[in-house]
């Protein structure tokens, strides 16, 4: 199923024991565009820190009641790894993070997530001994020990200017995410800054010729004399309806 991750933000996370909080942010890779992790906000419960879940934790959407279940209790996420709210999240975190649950070591794929993705199998799976996370680090490659990416904000993202091949298209709005592949499937660029007369587009990430991070600008493959030839949407909403 699809949904725009703005959406996803108005979820509450239910643990397998009662409410954990609420997405406040979704990190993504900027290699393949696939979501990595959300950030959950815990308010009082867990304060100062910061709590990442892999999307494989989600076991449930549940629309009508505007609540996103994932698969473990909140004693299990208390005891995980900490990670500073005030902090990037480090490769030494990510590890360590993914040695505790022993979640799939997505940069050993070099690929998107896919339905196939599953659980980390290590040494240490098969009873030979060690902590998850050194078989981690014993298991993975020299050339693949560190990741070719770098975490990206969703929330950071949004309003990044996008750019055809000859001026500017708009800005991105929000994302549309797939819950089975765990990936951002489009961008979602609004044509018009100030909010009057506004259209709305759609693009792929392998529409994405560059993205300069700093300068919060990404270039897509498309010209302004094409834009009218492109799916147009007046509304945001009817994008979700058409796909």
């Amino acid at each position: 199923m699809l949904f725009f991750t703005s959406d996803l933000k108005e979820y509450n996370i239910d643990a397998t024991d009662g409410e954990m909080g609420k997405i406040k942010d979704l990190y993504f890779d900027d290699k393949n565009w696939a979501i990595r992790y959300a950030i959950v906000d815990t308010r009082k419960w867990l304060p100062g820190r910061k709590v990442l879940l892999s999307p494989e934790t989600f076991v449930n959407f549940n629309e009508a009641d505007k609540k996103l279940e994932v698969e473990y209790d909140k004693e299990h996420v208390r005891n995980s790894p900490p990670i500073p709210e005030d902090r990037p999240v480090t490769r030494e975190a990510e590890t360590s993070l993914i040695g505790y649950y022993g979640w799939t070591r997505h940069w050993m794929t070099d690929a998107r997530w896919g339905p196939d993705n599953g659980p980390v199998t290590s040494a240490f799976d098969q009873g030979q001994g060690g902590t998850m996370e050194q078989q981690l680090r014993e298991d993975i490659p020299p050339e693949k020990s560190r990741p070719d990416y770098d975490l990206r904000s969703e929330e950071e993202t949004l309003e990044f200017k996008v750019h055809a091949d000859d001026g500017k298209i708009g800005m991105v709005v929000d994302f549309v995410y797939d819950d089975q592949s765990r990936n951002i499937q489009h961008i979602v660029v609004q044509s018009s800054e100030d909010y009057v007369n506004t259209e709305f587009y759609i693009y792929r990430p392998e529409e994405i010729e560059s993205v300069d991070w700093f300068e919060q600008d990404i270039y897509v493959k498309d010209s302004i004399a094409s834009l009218k030839r492109n799916k147009v949407y007046e509304k945001k909403e009817d994008i979700l309806v058409e796909r």
